[in-house]
């Protein structure tokens, strides 16, 4: 069984659980998602992260390359990703929602990094006016959620298969 299968097998067993951390690996990748609550058709989730050691020695023009892919293929949440800094010397990949949401409140936006050594992580934050921001559960149906955890690892796999010679 996958990773992304196992996964949403946990997500399924974790209905009507509340603060739980999930942790699957499989060989070089490990998923994490924290869940802060879980019902039969969603889960709130404050992260969802897959590691790799795959992502170790990449340079920072191959993580560019790799979040335009996932910005290509996570075209389905509240709001589109793109990415928006490239840390070169610390070879990170900063994405977020563009535009994020926005309202009288605040704004809330997704943001996920891609990262050497290696992760892709997903989070979500809200920034209220005069206020730090803080990051926030995403409200996410277990489609989307295992969606996200696919995707991630079909990004991984594109970039392993153009790695090799």
């Amino acid at each position: 069984m996958t990773i992304v299968a196992r996964f949403r097998a946990e997500l399924q067993a974790s209905q009507g659980v509340s603060h739980r951390q999930l942790s699957l690996a499989d060989g070089p990748r490990r998923l994490r998602c924290d869940l802060d609550q879980c019902d039969a058709l969603a889960a709130t989730v404050y992260r969802l992260v897959l590691e790799s050691s795959e992502l170790a020695h990449v340079d920072a023009p191959t993580l560019q390359r790799l979040s335009g892919e996932l910005a290509g293929r996570v075209n389905y949440l509240l709001e589109p990703l793109a990415p928006i800094e490239t840390d070169a010397l610390g070879c990170v990949v900063q994405m977020r929602s563009a535009p994020p949401q926005a309202d009288d409140d605040g704004r809330r936006y997704y943001e996920l990094l891609v990262s050497r050594g290696g992760s892709l992580e997903i989070c979500r934050y809200e920034q209220v006016p005069g206020q730090a921001r803080r990051r926030i559960p995403a409200v996410l149906t277990h489609e989307v959620a295992v969606r996200l955890a696919d995707d991630f690892a079909r990004s991984l796999d594109s970039l392993a298969r153009s790695a090799a010679p």
